[in-house]
């Protein structure tokens, strides 16, 4: 199937699949006399679960999702989601809500695949306009769904119990779906080329032949020049298959080499500290947020959150599709952008915690969303054309956990029943803090570069003096 086919598909898929309208009144429906849950019970024994779940499956998801070549996982994304949205129809209790957040966690732990699907399908020159039309479709079915779902409770036509089933009915629809995307592709190689674990590196049979083969370094893989296909443009399945036959030690031997990417390349690095200080902030904000504006809120049966959620989609949709037509100089203007945004985000969430208007603190939601949509999709399509198609998954996967870990600490210590179980206001004071600390790691990283660049030059400049003398 040609790539654009493939693009077309991936965005149904996104479209439908984030076709959702119970998700902005999520927290009311809860709380409602349908399932009879307070607010406490809701963000102090429901939500974490959904963190610590996303937490604990997001290893294995991540290594599947490279070995598997991605179809599968995507598959299973769907499937959980269908499993989620039945058991918040047909559940009830504390104890079915637990296990809809745990398996509503594998289905985010599973969207990493979704997420990098399409790097291993298109040209490189062709990332950037991916990412946004990938982000850009998911935010449309988001749109359509929100203002549905504003519009059926606003005029009284629609209950949140019809939300939640129509959300099942769109997600049992995209698992079909899912079943129609092409498979990533198997790139046939030459069949003197054979791939073999040697010392923890990948080899072909005419490197071990002829010595003037060097081996170079590529995205955390080795790549030959040889006359041959490089072993970065072979199928995922075959390295994988190469290194299990060595062994499964040495299969996470080498796979584990490939996250050399982060040492070998700083702007990698750069991009996926953000990401993953980023996303953990971001998660927290998003699970949350409805119980702080219900707060705002006493009457549960008329809330207005699906206005939120509709300007925030159209603005992360706007920005997320306008970024393929920007012409920024990241490798210069990314730090400080990453830098002032984390700052700008520090500020909203601050407003928001401490202001008693509803739409304001709408508002703080939708500029911080829009600022991190905005800045995810340039950091997928910086990451991805410094790696290889093998190992997209895997980096992506890390960034994701990364921002797990730290969001489940953040979880279990001011959230969970368990932990200090803070009022809702202090979290979003802290998230706050939190963003504030983003800004200012990248703000001594600025400094520290620069500090690097004004000295290297003297030190060129003494090695001179010293080789004339």
């Amino acid at each position: 199937m040609h790539w654009k086919a493939t693009t077309v598909l991936i965005c149904v898929y996104g479209i439908v699949k984030e076709f959702r309208p119970a998700t902005p009144f999520l927290t009311p429906f809860l709380v409602s006399d349908y399932k009879n849950l307070t607010k406490e019970v809701v963000y102090g024994d429901i939500y974490p679960y959904w963190t610590y779940s996303y937490f604990f499956v997001m290893i294995p998801i991540f290594f599947l999702t490279d070995v598997l070549r991605y179809k599968p996982i995507i598959i299973l994304e769907a499937a959980t989601l269908t499993g989620t949205w039945a058991l918040l129809v047909w559940g009830q209790g504390v104890r079915q809500m637990q296990l809809m957040q745990i398996i509503f966690g594998l289905s985010s732990a599973a969207e990493v695949a979704y997420y990098s699907y399409m790097y291993a399908i298109v040209d490189e020159r062709n990332y950037k306009r991916v990412s946004s039309y990938i982000r850009s479709s998911a935010m449309i079915g988001k749109l359509v769904a929100f203002s549905l779902a504003q519009f059926l409770v606003s005029t009284n036509t629609g209950s949140y119990l019809l939300l939640n089933q129509i959300s099942l009915a769109a997600v049992a629809l995209v698992t079909v779906i899912a079943f129609f995307l092409p498979p990533v592709p198997t790139v046939k190689v030459d069949k003197q080329t054979r791939i073999r674990a040697v010392g923890g590196s990948i080899r072909s049979k005419e490197d071990e032949e002829s010595e003037e083969h060097e081996p170079l370094r590529h995205g955390g893989l080795f790549t030959l020049k040889t006359s041959c296909p490089i072993i970065s443009s072979l199928s995922r399945n075959a390295v994988e298959r190469a290194k299990m036959s060595s062994g499964v030690r040495m299969y996470f031997s080498l796979t584990f080499r490939s996250l050399e990417i982060y040492r070998t390349s700083p702007a990698v690095l750069k991009w996926s500290v953000w990401w993953a200080l980023a996303a953990c902030g971001y998660y927290q904000i998003s699970n949350y947020s409805q119980t702080l504006w219900i707060s705002m809120q006493p009457d549960v049966d008329h809330v207005q959150n699906g206005i939120a959620l509709i300007a925030n989609t159209l603005m992360g949709a706007i920005l997320s599709f306008g970024m393929q037509y920007l012409s920024i100089d990241w490798g210069r203007w990314g730090g400080p952008t990453l830098a002032a945004s984390s700052l700008i985000i520090a500020a909203l969430q601050l407003t928001a915690a401490c202001t008693d208007q509803v739409y304001l603190a709408y508002a703080c939601y939708v500029g911080t969303s829009a600022i991190y949509h905005m800045l995810i999709t340039a950091a997928c399509f910086n990451i991805a054309s410094l790696l290889t198609s093998a190992n997209y998954g895997l980096v992506f996967g890390v960034n994701t956990f990364v921002a797990l870990i730290l969001q489940t600490a953040l979880t279990f210590a001011i959230a969970d029943s368990h932990g200090f179980n803070l009022d809702i206001r202090t979290q979003f004071v802290i998230y706050a803090c939190y963003f504030a600390m983003v800004s200012l790691v990248f703000i001594i990283s600025i400094i520290v570069s620069c500090f690097r660049k004004s000295i290297s030059p003297s030190i060129v400049a003494v090695s001179r003096d010293e080789i004339g003398q």
